[in-house]
């Protein structure tokens, strides 16, 4: 599982993927949260969340949510099982391949069609990689590289509301050369008696000048099972995306 920014990557990421014609007009620019609610009673309540994210990701994941505000439309996003392979250089991973399904309105802008432009929910959109034993996402080997993961910290094993960290830090290339600084932090809040809040923030700036590109706030819900449940993303996107101003995208996903 990449929380994505899948960076897009998630996260990767995280959800966010930056195409080579965004990343173009991103430097030629560079040249020239979450509102959830929480309750006191679980903040003493002690959850894996380590053991919640290797479910996450080993089991596979598949959610179906509505998108509003700058894009609106619906979308169907899947995580396979992980599966043993190698990275793109021959090091042993776990790969696990990402599926999307897009659904725009018909009046959508350019952006939002570039960005939820997916039509065959059977074709694989990406491959994410992770270090076999501590599921960190790490790099694909690619030559020249693309998204390079550094500094990767795996989530502890004993979180409560108030638990924050760093993920990993990102620098994403284009022809060799670096165009995109990222870094995806954690925390953890309060939610119900028996549940906490876990949420990612996915921030991306461009390499140079290190100007606002996007940040994208994911939000699960932590069970007392140890396992995750997708609520809801929020996309905040800056003009050097768009080109139409600061924007804000939600993305809500149904629930079993």
């Amino acid at each position: 599982m990449i929380l994505k920014r899948a960076t897009s990557q998630l996260f990767k990421t995280a959800n966010f993927k930056l195409g080579l014609a965004l990343l173009s007009t991103v430097m030629l620019a560079a040249c020239g949260g979450d509102n959830s609610s929480s309750s006191s009673s679980s903040s003493s309540l002690t959850l894996n969340l380590n053991a919640a994210y290797g479910k996450y990701t080993i089991g596979g994941s598949s959610v179906t949510g509505t998108i509003s505000g700058y894009c609106q439309g619906t979308k169907t996003w899947t995580l396979s099982p992980t599966y043993a392979g190698k990275t793109l250089d021959g090091k042993s991973a776990l790969l696990q391949n990402e599926y999307e399904l897009d659904n725009m309105a018909a009046n959508s802008n350019q952006f939002c069609k570039s960005f939820y432009s997916s039509n065959d929910i059977s074709k694989v959109k990406y491959v994410n990689y992770y270090d076999p034993n501590t599921l960190v996402p790490i790099d694909s080997g690619s030559n020249p590289p693309t998204t390079v993961y550094q500094n990767q910290v795996p989530f502890p094993t004993s979180v409560t509301a108030g638990s924050s960290g760093t993920w990993f830090t990102t620098l994403t290339y284009e022809n060799s050369v670096p165009t995109v600084s990222g870094v995806l932090t954690w925390a953890v809040t309060a939610d119900t008696p028996t549940t906490l809040l876990f949420t990612t923030t996915d921030t991306a700036y461009t390499y140079v000048g290190k100007l606002l590109l996007f940040k994208s706030i994911t939000t699960y819900r932590l069970n007392a099972d140890n396992t995750l449940t997708d609520l809801r993303k929020n996309i905040q996107v800056t003009t050097l995306l768009t080109r139409d101003g600061d924007q804000n995208i939600n993305e809500v996903y149904q629930q079993p």
